[in-house]
């Protein structure tokens, strides 16, 4: 009988799982495409006006119009700002009849001279007041105009300095205007990238912004600084591109600027594989792990890249056009291990 149990509770017991090839890990792949004729390289951009002045008058008073709001658009000729012009006016009144009263003294010593009633040098005298008058007229005019200031062109307020009814300082600075019928973006390029980047590679340059995802924006170059950062060895280059009427991009958005060239040497291919591909051993040498499918192991592979191009980083040399890489858990595998690939290789960053 007690035979018998123990038979039963042997047959009743669950054969133990099969142990798992610990040296099989599952990855994923990366199919690596070689493409002729270009190279992209991205830049962190910052959108700035074509044109920006801060305005600001040449007299000093007492603001008694300032029409504009920051986040504005005026046109050119319009009006900005005014001081109070009741002294200037005055100074006007004044100035003309300082003018009459030098004119008529002119004319009588003039009509003296012809009958010898004075001399010549009193005549002289005379007409340098006169003179005098006249610029001191054209002054004051010249003040009473400079109470006022308009748009010089179409622009955006981009922001205000003061508040209305203050008294303000000639050459206080009142406004900011932008001029945004055109964009300017800036961004600083390598000096390596700088020195090479000739007209005749350059294919094509667009940026995007965050905000439009969807979206890219043609510009042209429009210069660069003459000299490097001291600190960065970068030289900052300025793009330009005409203003979205669909779009409010404004001074200070950030943005990415895609340059395509084409590559120095017309025989290389343009390979790019994702940077968590790459792997770095002890001598600072990057390498990848090539995956071979009838055998499913790993082959350590040398490889010399480039600059980073997108999501990914260029490879110059080590790779060819539809070789399997492992695109995750690349630090993790060794000589010798076999993979499983988790779905389908990959082929596009």
């Amino acid at each position: 009988m007690t035979g018998c149990l123990l038979a039963l509770t042997a047959c009743e017991r669950n054969e133990p799982p099969p142990v798992e090839d610990q040296s099989i890990r599952p990855a994923r792949v990366f199919q690596v495409t070689a493409e002729g004729g270009r190279i992209l390289h991205e830049f962190v951009g910052r959108v700035d006006a074509a044109q920006t002045v801060d305005l600001s008058f040449e007299v000093a008073g007492p603001l008694a119009r300032l029409e504009v709001r920051e986040g504005q658009s005026v046109n050119s000729g319009e009006l900005v700002a005014a001081l109070n012009p009741r002294d200037f006016q005055l100074a006007v009144r004044e100035a003309e009849v300082q003018l009459k009263l030098a004119r008529q003294d002119l004319r009588r010593k003039q009509k003296l001279l012809k009958d010898r009633g004075i001399s010549q040098s009193l005549v002289d005298d005379a007409q340098a007041q006169y003179d005098l008058r006249q610029v001191g007229l054209a002054q004051a005019r010249e003040n009473l105009a400079d109470t006022r200031i308009t748009a010089p062109f179409d622009a955006f307020v981009a922001r205000r300095f003061t508040d209305n009814f203050v008294n303000v300082r000639a050459g206080d600075p009142i406004v900011r205007l932008s001029d945004l019928n055109e964009l300017f973006v800036m961004a600083s390029v390598p000096e390596s990238l700088a020195a090479t980047a000739t007209e005749d590679r350059v294919i094509g340059i667009h940026a995007r912004f965050p905000f439009l995802p969807d979206e890219r924006f043609e510009l042209t170059y429009r210069e660069n600084t003459g000299e490097a950062d001291a600190v960065a060895q970068t030289y900052q280059v300025t793009f330009a591109m005409p203003r979205p009427e669909a779009w409010n991009i404004l001074p200070g958005m950030t943005a990415t600027i895609e340059l395509e060239l084409t590559p120095e040497d017309p025989s290389q291919l343009n390979i790019t594989i994702p940077t968590s591909a790459l792997v770095a051993d002890a001598e600072r040498q990057f390498f990848v792990w090539v995956f071979h499918p009838d055998t499913q192991l790993v082959e350590k592979r040398p490889v010399e890249v480039g600059p980073m191009q997108g999501q990914g980083i260029s490879v110059r040399s080590g790779l060819q056009g539809g070789e399997l890489i492992v695109a995750s858990g690349a630090s993790q595998l060794r000589t010798g291990m076999k993979i499983r690939v988790l779905g389908e290789p990959v082929a596009e960053l």
